[in-house]
């Protein structure tokens, strides 16, 4: 997917691009060349992503209630 000019990036993209590089899976220069945009645009975007964590990255996920396992108590 490459993106042209000063198209502003969709959040799904950005959340791609943020996890691909957190994971190790994908380098900046994979991802740069992936996506069309420069290094030091995805620099950017994981630099803000870090300083301003986002709801959506969360540190341990949060299940939804209807994918947990009563307790003995709740039933």
């Amino acid at each position: 997917m490459e993106l042209t000019g000063k198209s502003r990036l969709p959040r799904l993209v950005k959340e791609r691009i943020i996890c691909e590089y957190l994971s190790g899976s994908k380098t900046v220069q994979m991802l740069s060349e992936e996506y069309g945009m420069s290094r030091n645009a995805i620099n950017q975007l994981v630099s803000r992503h870090r300083s301003k964590p986002s709801p959506t990255f969360e540190a341990t996920p949060i299940l939804p209630a209807m994918n947990r396992k009563k307790t003995r108590e709740e039933a």
